[in-house]
């Protein structure tokens, strides 16, 4: 076996190991949204099953697992559909991870899937026309000139959810411990180390990714609580440390008092009333508090009302208290004023 078939082996081998790893830490994860960490877990999954495939690739390459040219295109075929159904679901993931909502999807199907499903169409279309690549008698691959539409469509899901991430997080500052860099600066390296070397490890490179994108999950996971789904008094720590280096202006706050059991129920009815500008801390058992950037204290009682409305239906009662930051007051000053209210 060559130097590059034994380096696309480990390299993959080593992929799998690394998935399966985070796999089964990020199973046992508590989180709110179960759907962003089944999509997840996908992503995975589909990773395991690419490095499967490059493996095979690199032991049909080598002559190690006898191939006819027919075995050979279905290996490249597949490997080919695995890329894209991970170019598809990175997007959907990073799309779902900022605004947690199905009918976003259900309202951009066509934008969203058309280019996925044109990928697909093509790779099996090439599966018996040899449009895109072929195998030579040797069994060497051939690729057309026509092969790059894939990669650029592959390529325009992940560009795109770069630009989709960046325009949101201008709007939702609840994004700000999600950084694509940790996933696109191993996956970018390892793509050019299998574009301009024999060795095929790009799903190496995503893989370290992935693992680098269940560290920015678990950071988060450590400012919430687990109970309810909104953040502890770890965030709270965290927020009043940039109010001091001015990179938070907090404008006024309001604090609802509900008995535990009620709270931890009706947790999403009260998220769903907020704005995603808002950013909400359980303080105490029974007690949760809402920064929020309204300077006007009509729209700021407005806010307080639909929550006690929709609370009101549930048949939850709560102690409301709300204010606004005074004109020379600090944002620091602001809430250890209203801090000592609650209290």
């Amino acid at each position: 076996m060559t130097g590059a078939g034994y380096v696309t082996i480990y390299a993959n081998a080593v992929a799998i190991m690394l998935m399966l790893g985070v796999n089964t830490l990020a199973a046992r994860l508590k989180v709110k949204d179960k759907l962003e960490k089944k999509i997840f877990l996908s992503l995975l999954g589909v990773m395991v099953v690419m490095s499967v495939f490059y493996i095979l690739m690199a032991l049909r390459d080598e002559r190690i697992l006898p191939c006819n040219k027919a075995g050979a295109m279905a290996i490249e075929t597949l490997l080919e559909l695995t890329i894209n159904i991970f170019a598809i679901q990175w997007f959907v993931y990073v799309i779902y991870r900022m605004y947690h909502s199905v009918s976003h999807f259900k309202r951009n199907n066509v934008r969203i899937f058309i280019p996925f499903l044109i990928m697909m169409l093509l790779d099996i279309v090439n599966a018996f026309t040899g449009f895109l690549f072929y195998f030579d008698d040797d069994l060497l691959l051939v690729e057309q000139p026509l092969y790059i539409l894939t990669d650029l469509i592959r390529m325009g899901y992940f560009v795109a959810s770069l630009i989709a991430l960046a325009m949101h997080r201008k709007h939702d500052d609840r994004l700000r411990f999600f950084s694509l860099r940790a996933f696109f600066i191993p996956m970018m390296f390892f793509v050019l180390l299998y574009y301009f070397t024999p060795y095929a490890t790009a799903a190496l490179g995503m893989a370290i990714g992935l693992t680098l994108i269940y560290a920015q999950i678990v950071n988060e996971q450590c400012y919430q609580d687990t109970t309810t789904g909104f953040y502890n008094g770890m965030y709270l720590d965290y927020l009043k440390k940039r109010m001091e280096e001015n990179d938070y202006t907090l404008e006024s706050a309001m604090s609802f008092r509900i008995p535990e059991k009620e709270l931890v129920d009706s947790a999403h009815l009260i998220s769903e009333q907020f704005p995603d500008e808002c950013d909400t801390v359980r303080i105490k058992k029974d007690t949760i508090l809402t920064l929020t950037p309204v300077n006007d204290r009509g729209p700021l009682f407005m806010l307080s009302e639909d929550v006690q409305m929709v609370l009101a239906e549930a048949n939850v009662e709560a102690i409301v208290k709300y204010d606004l930051r005074k004109k020379n007051e600090s944002s620091v000053e602001f809430l250890d004023r209203f801090l000592k209210k609650v209290k």
